[in-house]
């Protein structure tokens, strides 16, 4: 274990009083010099010799295994790291004899002053504030597990520890485990297809490294292809889509300790997409009709879930978690109405709530409990949609088994569609078209505020607009006659 030169001083001291003694209890015993042997006094001599020798010699590599270099003075992430020892590092200090020094020979443990018109000693870097980069932590190589993720201590400064030597979707798969803790799993999947979305796009590019090494060119580049490359839906990728993946992608790098985006947001030259107002897309009563059909030709417990919802989301304006996760004791249809007990923002700014079901469903709905107890077989199950699976075990459809369906059925009907959520949509546009205020579709649909639903589900059309102001404005027509 490496000490300090100190150490190494006191112990040749101790060494050469032990000599000493020896050669005093010598002279004793043997009556002076004249007891000692010339041989013997040749061969003390010689010791203390070499010990003198040994004694510079340790001093000399002590003095170079403990100084420490000045450029590593300014910042202390580059200081020498003495793990074996408490000691500290030995530093030479100048006297006021030496150049660059203005304090007196007898302050030369006091704390140093620059001499005028001379550098920093200790760097410009301890006159201002450390910024990000330079409280940044880097884990040491010999935490590194042998597989998987790198070790995440605990946060210290702008970055998040671990992600420098961390790839792409290794650092994905540990920011969606971080926040589970405040958001639904519908959401972490979410962000998942997102992110790896993302992923793939910079792959494309060249660009897929380590989070905390995704500058802002890269970041330009992404939003280019963006705009440029085709969708999976056909056509570019709309503004809307660019900003929720890029909002996606902002948060995820902000957690690696990357403000890539949020410095392009703060330029005033950069222009990020944002969503623009489009006309809703919902389905018209030919579609549904269509789609009614289609569903009649599934065979199997798909096909009689798949009429079922063809039927019940028009008239329910339920979001497709909603419908997934309801169970049988919510229905109410004595009252015409149905509790969403799993509401999108569950536990966090939503609460249950009722949704209404139109009479014109209520029909549909008690030939799909008749065909549902005849699935169950005596089985019991709470879901509204139950799914009995392989080992025996029954539970409410998966989103990826809904989203299948939904794909079966636009293929097979030609009814282009962007999901399930297209039927809440639908809800909303009829009810406007058919003369209900805006303020009751929106508490149908459980918003808190018009605007959700003005700008996402439904609008009044502009022919009804147009006849609207007509009827509001109509005055007796005036001539004026030539005299």
């Amino acid at each position: 274990m490496p000490q300090s030169p100190g150490f190494g001083n006191h112990a040749m001291d101790q060494n050469r009083s032990d000599q000493d003694a020896n050669s005093q209890n010598d002279y004793d015993c043997g009556g002076g010099h004249n007891g000692r042997t010339e041989a013997h006094a040749h061969l003390v001599d010689a010791e203390v010799k070499g010990n003198d020798a040994q004694k510079h010699q340790e001093d000399t590599e002590a003095q170079q295994r403990y100084e420490v270099p000045r450029r590593n003075l300014a910042h202390p992430s580059l200081a020498i790291r003495h793990a074996e020892t408490s000691i500290p590092p030995y530093r030479h200090i100048r006297v006021g004899s030496e150049e660059g020094d203005n304090s007196l020979p007898g302050q030369q443990h006091e704390p140093r002053q620059g001499a005028i018109g001379t550098p920093n000693p200790v760097g410009d870097k301890a006159r201002r504030k450390l910024t990000a980069e330079d409280v940044r932590a880097s884990p040491g190589r010999a935490t590194r597990p042998k597989k998987g993720l790198l070790p995440f201590p605990h946060y210290q400064g702008f970055a998040r520890p671990g992600m420098a030597r961390t790839s792409f979707l290794q650092a994905v798969s540990a920011y969606l485990d971080a926040m589970k803790p405040y958001y639904q799993a519908s959401t972490i999947e979410r962000y998942g297809r997102d992110l790896r979305t993302a992923y793939r796009d910079l792959s494309a590019l060249g660009s897929a490294k380590s989070p905390t090494a995704i500058s802002e060119a890269d970041i330009e580049a992404l939003l280019y292809r963006w705009r440029t490359r085709p969708s999976r839906f056909g056509g570019l990728m709309g503004p809307a889509s660019q900003e929720k993946l890029l909002v996606v992608l902002d948060g995820f790098l902000q957690w690696c300790g990357n403000p890539a985006i949020s410095n392009l947001r703060r330029k005033r030259h950069v222009r990020l997409p944002r969503a623009v107002a489009t006309p809703i897309r919902v389905l018209n009563d030919e579609d549904l009709e269509r789609l009614l059909r289609c569903a009649e030709g599934v065979e199997g417990w798909s096909g009689i879930v798949a009429r079922f919802l063809v039927a019940f989301l028009p008239a329910t304006g339920l979001r497709p978690k909603e419908i997934r996760l309801a169970r049988l004791r919510d229905l109410e249809l004595d009252k015409g109405r149905i509790l969403v007990s799993h509401p999108k923002g569950e536990g966090s700014w939503a609460a249950p709530d009722y949704a209404p079901i139109l009479s014109f469903a209520r029909e549909a709905v008690m030939d799909y409990l008749v065909e549902r107890s005849a699935y169950l077989d005596g089985r019991d199950s709470e879901s509204l949609i139950p799914y009995c699976r392989a080992s025996g075990e029954i539970g409410p459809w998966s989103a990826a088994m809904l989203r299948k369906l939904k794909a079966d059925l636009q293929e097979r009907s030609g009814v282009s569609f962007r999901g399930l959520k297209t039927f809440r949509a639908t809800f909303a546009q009829r009810a406007i078209d058919g003369g209900a205020r805006v303020e009751a579709v929106s508490r149908a649909m459980r918003h808190g505020s018009t605007k959700t639903t003005e700008r996402y589900y439904a609008r009044i059309r502009a022919d009804n607009a147009f006849a609207e102001i007509e009827r509001a404005l109509a005055r007796p027509a005036l001539r004026i006659e030539a005299k």
